[in-house]
């Protein structure tokens, strides 16, 4: 395992804090796990999540919110053990994270000051907590926008918690409900959904791209059918992105870090592919940090761009990356994961 980019609430488990590393550090001592041994992972602002395949829960980093689920409000520098959720797919917010067992059950800790993650009247919830919807059947994913959480179910059907301003006018609250909850009747049956900070992007059927909310860079097509099948959908603050069944990565949105891997700061309405070192490369993953982005070859090489601030591109300097760089590591690599300004690998 290695890791870099802002450790300033010390998320990256080397055991203390700094605002930058800029360089792939390995983690050696005080991880409770191997990479063998890694079920689902998940990065937010300041925290990374980890389940394994025993079902276990460890967390590392910011818990200003309860975010690590430990059930207190302090930092953790190592990762700790939460507890046995059996959990298979976890998510990660800003302040707020889920997890989804195999029984698709919806798990939720950490903020709650905008009701992304339960009624009105708390604002923590320091351990994860079960979470029942007006609809049964299981629930496939999670996304997080900056005050609200989109849940999508194995139905198709998207619900939608919290404070999200796009929402209200054209999606009433559902009634007989302490919940602060809309349900995207409008918008058919999704596949994927993930969010920005304040935009959803929805896939419907196996290539029409759908989005809602903010627009103001670009993130947010309105519909587009992409030329090939989508197996991934990936969104940043303001940009967002795809990954196809043939290794492609579109992208689209905001490029004044480079967070479309290309030169140049304009932004972009319309899907673009990305352009990697040679175009027989073949991409298994696509993750997009909040402006940044990393993308896994199927032979193990990792490539990072966009904004480097806190070394979270991996270049071993702080300088924006307009273009996909080489991560220099010891060892290929078969998974990836980025938070807001960090990144971490598994070999």
């Amino acid at each position: 395992m290695f890791a870099w980019g802002a450790n300033s609430h010390a998320q990256l488990g080397f055991g203390y804090a700094t605002e930058q590393c800029d360089k792939p550090q390995p983690l050696i001592d005080g991880v409770p796990f191997r990479a063998l041994e890694i079920e689902c992972v998940a990065a937010g602002g300041g925290h990374i999540l980890i389940g394994t395949t025993d079902g276990r829960l460890y967390a590392c980093g910011w818990n200003n919110r309860g975010q690590l689920g430990v059930g207190h409000l302090d930092d953790c520098i190592h990762f700790q053990p939460v507890g046995e959720y059996g959990f298979r797919k976890l998510f990660a917010g800003w302040d707020v994270s889920a997890g989804i067992n195999a029984f698709g059950e919806l798990f939720v800790w950490g903020s709650n000051v905008w009701q992304q993650i339960a009624e009105s009247g708390v604002k923590n919830i320091p351990i994860p907590t079960r979470l029942t919807l007006p609809e049964r059947g299981q629930v496939l994913r999670v996304a997080f926008g900056l005050q609200y959480m989109a849940v999508l179910m194995e139905s198709g059907k998207v619900w939608v918690l919290g404070k999200c301003k796009f929402l209200s006018k054209d999606y009433p609250l559902e009634p007989a409900t302490k919940l602060t909850i809309r349900y995207l009747s409008k918008r058919g049956l999704v596949r994927d959904v993930v969010s920005g900070d304040n935009h959803l992007v929805l896939l419907i059927g196996d290539r029409r791209i759908n989005c809602l909310g903010d627009n103001k860079h670009g993130q947010c097509l309105d519909e587009h059918i992409l030329p090939e099948d989508v197996v991934k959908l990936e969104s940043g603050w303001t940009h967002s992105g795809c990954l196809t069944v043939n290794g492609t990565i579109y992208l689209w949105g905001r490029n004044n870090y480079g967070q479309l891997g290309r030169p140049g700061s304009g932004n972009s309405a319309m899907p673009e592919k990305l352009r990697l070192e040679t175009n027989d490369m073949e991409v298994k993953d696509l993750r997009l940090g909040s402006q940044h982005g990393v993308a896994l070859t199927n032979d193990g090489r990792v490539y990072s761009w966009g904004w480097n601030e806190h070394g979270n591109c991996g270049t071993g300097g702080t300088e924006n990356v307009w273009v996909p760089t080489a991560i220099d590591l010891p060892l290929p690599v078969s998974r990836v994961i980025c938070g807001a300004g960090f990144t971490m690998v598994f070999t």
